[in-house]
């Protein structure tokens, strides 16, 4: 299968990688809901420190950490991340963290607007996208739309005014855009939770 137009994935297997990529990314991130919403603050909190450490773990390759998520590692990281695997992750979980350490259930936006918005929008990005943003040479206009698009839609069932939902998705979907020395992953979840909680 071949990705006409696209130019950034041209194979089944780089399009079947992605989509296992991003399916996990959404699901994976989105279970932080469960602790967030249904847990008490202190069993959140340690399964925080958990999950951080065996995932600073793996980044480090220390074993048997790294070992027991090898499966992971080889099925579902790109290429030019394996020097760095779970990396992306690590940053999503401290972001995550400290959203909730500062705003407390709130942060169910910031882990939405990440597992969400990231997953359409880097799925469609990378293979649909033909147009660059005239302001980043890596975003498209079309995984720029996706973003906006998917997380307006699930923003709509979260607050209770769709103006909310348009400014807590813009402001997201904007950051999303730009490349940035700071991953998105660490971003976008305190970012996206504190526009939240000024609305």
């Amino acid at each position: 299968m071949s990705i006409q137009g696209s130019g950034r994935y041209s194979g089944s297997e780089d399009v079947i990688l992605e989509i296992k990529r991003q399916l996990f990314h959404l699901f994976a991130i989105l279970l932080w809901l469960i602790p967030i919403l249904y847990f008490p603050t202190w069993l959140t909190l340690i399964l925080f420190l958990a999950v951080i450490s065996v995932n600073l773990a793996v980044v480090l390759r220390i074993e048997p950490f790294f070992g027991f998520f090898g499966f992971f590692i080889d099925h579902l990281e790109r290429e030019k991340n394996r020097n760095n695997p779970s990396l992306q992750a690590f940053y999503a979980n401290i972001g995550i963290l400290v959203s909730f350490l500062i705003f407390g259930k709130l942060a169910v936006v910031g882990v939405i607007v990440l597992a969400v918005g990231d997953s359409f929008s880097t799925f469609v990005g990378k293979i649909w996208g033909k147009n660059n943003l005239f302001y980043s040479e890596k975003k498209t206009v079309e995984g720029s739309l996706a973003f906006f698009i998917s997380v307006y839609l699930v923003m709509l069932l979260v607050f209770k005014e769709s103006r909310e939902a348009v400014f807590v998705t813009s402001v997201s979907a904007l950051l999303e855009s730009f490349e940035l020395n700071i991953d998105d992953n660490l971003l976008i979840p305190l970012v996206s939770t504190a526009v939240a909680y000024l609305m």
